[in-house]
């Protein structure tokens, strides 16, 4: 009874075991796959990422334009210009500068005043740094306008936009209808001959009244007939649509580079997990490999024991087999053989005989 309890528990454990393996071998085998596709799937991502173009409009110059424009920088060094970047001055000037000219022509002539200049071709690329001496100094600027083609169709576009904006033409407009009514003044210092009642430089000086002329530079305020605030010449408007466009280009050209890099970075560290996730794939499809040869053994086990009451048939209850009776011993006539126990009278003894 107790044997057969046994078989039975251990019969259910065994079974319990194989489940377990099997739904252990099961989740390691999913685990593989699982990470082998995320590793084939991250060898697929490009890390090619392609800059979007970038657009500045004529919209974004106007309204910039109602801020103040920044000042431009020093003054410029004059250096030996090479060849190379003579000619691609010259091309420039040849070929784009007449369009973005024509621009400002168009705005002077329109709504100057009879007393302002309208500046040349040569002075107005002066004027706003795109001189050949300027572009030799590898000013960003004139670089970005002379070199890159892009920018040169995009700046011709916005500027022009820009000067036909109704917010720009109403400042034009004002402007050649204004007076100089405001005034604006500038402080200046000049060398001049003053009384100084503490100075002690002359022989005199402690006579009545005390003190000295000296020369000191003094500040000298000086006022000039200007326009109101606000108001601005073709001149300065066409001037501050050509820096804020260079700005705005500049600003979106980083934002746009930023944002490539940073997918880039992305991308980057998408591939970087397909070593790892290959390395824990094979780790785990060897986890399933070890449990299934343990399952393997168990199997082997469980049919070794169901097939051992075939095979061993005749053993008693405590798993001892029965011993073969012995072969009768043949005995020669004549010879009387051993007597079984038991069978006829009892023999009787020696000394019983004697008497």
């Amino acid at each position: 009874m107790k044997s057969v309890d046994l078989d039975r528990i251990e019969r259910a454990y065994l079974a319990s075991l194989r489940v377990a393996i099997l739904g252990v071998a099961t989740l390691c085998l999913l685990g593989a796959i699982f990470f082998g596709v995320n590793a084939a799937w991250r060898v697929l991502v490009s890390t090619k990422v392609e800059e979007k173009p970038v657009q500045v409009t004529g919209a974004q110059v106007a309204a910039e334009l109602k801020k103040a424009a920044p000042e431009r920088s020093g003054p410029r060094q004059a250096d030996e210009i090479p060849a190379p970047v003579r000619q691609a001055h010259a091309r420039w000037a040849r070929d784009v500068f007449p369009g973005y000219y024509a621009v400002y022509r168009t705005a002077a002539q329109a709504y100057k005043k009879p007393e302002d200049e309208l500046l040349s071709s040569a002075q107005l690329m002066d004027a706003l740094g795109y001189d050949l001496q300027t572009f030799a100094d590898d000013d960003k600027k004139a670089a970005a306008f002379i070199r890159n083609g892009i920018y040169q169709q995009q700046a011709l576009a916005a500027v022009t936009a820009a000067m036909k904006d109704p917010a720009v033409v109403s400042q034009l407009t004002d402007y050649k209808a204004a007076q100089k009514t405001a005034q604006s003044c500038s402080t200046t210092y000049q060398r001049r001959t003053v009384w100084d009642p503490y100075s002690t430089a002359c022989y005199n000086w402690y006579e009545y009244p005390q003190g000295c002329n000296v020369t000191r530079s003094v500040p000298v305020e000086r006022c000039v007939p200007a326009y109101p605030q606000g108001i601005v010449s073709p001149r300065v408007a066409f001037g501050r649509a050509d820096q804020e466009f260079f700005r705005l280009w500049t600003q979106q050209t980083a934002q746009v580079r930023a944002e490539a890099q940073a997918s880039r970075d992305g991308r980057e560290a998408t591939r970087a997990q397909i070593g790892p996730n290959l390395l824990l794939a094979l780790q785990i499809l060897g986890a399933f490999l070890i449990i299934m040869f343990f399952f393997l053994m168990v199997a082997i086990e469980r049919h070794l024991r169901a097939g051992t009451p075939a095979v061993v048939e005749g053993r008693t209850l405590g798993g001892e087999a029965d011993e073969p009776d012995p072969e009768p011993k043949t005995v020669p006539e004549g010879v009387p053989g051993p007597e079984a126990p038991g069978d006829g009278p009892p023999s009787t003894p020696r000394w019983a005989r004697r008497r």
